[in-house]
């Protein structure tokens, strides 16, 4: 069994690949579970922008040291960057999940399991994979398939960008969803998410202004009512999302269950989408 590989093998990054509701998730919790029952120092690396575990949609996620509570994980560190498909920006989503691999390698994790989207047909795709392996340069992949849909991601992607591949059945447990139903897993993360917010009030002189994405422009004109920000730290890692309320010259409103202090916030990361009341998330058209 692949997971006994994994329990018994001294892997240190483990990247699961495959289509959309095969079980990759279900597959990392499991192994996560199990490896920290077995006195490993385990965490979870979530890419799953649209379907997150580990923290809100539109984030890469981190959970490390690993701890699982019930159905929801919160995120030790994580990076906003506020579109739920990574075909939006792949280099964006790379260098998110480099700068969190490299946290929780430093912090001495010893298996790192590396969950990624269900995007694995067409070309934009097989780049997404192939360049998320070329970065992380995991010591095994795990492929779940149903039908062959995700092994052509590895022909012609050079052998020293990772270890070993292990090609597995997709879980027989993962149920295949309706894209209303994805949807509406979205709205339900992001109300449960700023359920407990409060207003908060920010100086845009005092802080760095960024964009996510090279694909939209880091400005105070882009901080519109409904824009879905972060509000990150000094090491680029994200505290809290907010969504903005009012901006007014060199002041935002916001909403944000952020309960530090505002010395911690060095930066307002501006993401492409707006997010309303009901937690839809949608990016106009420019």
């Amino acid at each position: 069994m692949v997971l006994e590989r994994i329990l018994a093998g001294s892997y240190r990054k483990v990247m699961l690949v495959g289509p959309v509701d095969s079980g990759k998730t279900f597959f990392a919790l499991n192994a996560a579970d199990r490896l920290s029952g077995a006195g490993r120092r385990a965490a979870l690396l979530d890419f799953d922008l649209g379907q997150s575990t580990v923290g809100p949609p539109g984030c890469v996620g981190l959970q490390f040291p690993w701890k699982r509570d019930g159905e929801r994980l919160f995120p030790t560190a994580m990076v906003f960057l506020g579109f739920a498909s990574p075909a939006y920006d792949v280099a964006s989503v790379v260098e998110a999940g480099l700068r969190l691999q490299k946290k929780a390698l430093e912090g001495g994790c010893e298996t790192l399991l590396i969950d990624t989207s269900g995007m694995v047909e067409g070309r934009l795709a097989t780049l997404l994979k192939r360049s998320k392996i070329r970065a992380l340069q995991p010591d095994l992949v795990v492929v779940l398939e149903r039908e062959g849909e995700a092994l052509h991601i590895f022909r012609g992607l050079e052998e020293a960008a990772y270890g070993e591949i292990a090609v597995m059945k997709a879980c027989p447990e993962a149920r295949r969803r309706k894209r209303e139903e994805r949807a509406a897993y979205r709205r339900e993360r992001f109300r449960e998410y700023f359920r407990s917010s409060r207003e908060l009030e920010i100086d845009l002189g005092q802080l760095e202004i960024i964009a996510t994405s090279h694909r939209i422009a880091a400005s105070v004109d882009a901080l519109r009512e409904g824009r879905l920000v972060g509000l990150d730290d000094a090491e680029s890692c994200t505290l809290s999302l907010g969504r903005v309320m009012e901006a007014r010259g060199a002041a935002a409103r916001l909403l944000t269950p952020y309960r530090g202090t505002a010395e911690k916030i060095a930066r307002i990361a501006i993401g492409p989408a707006l997010l309303d009341p009901e937690g839809n998330l949608r990016i106009p058209r420019t």
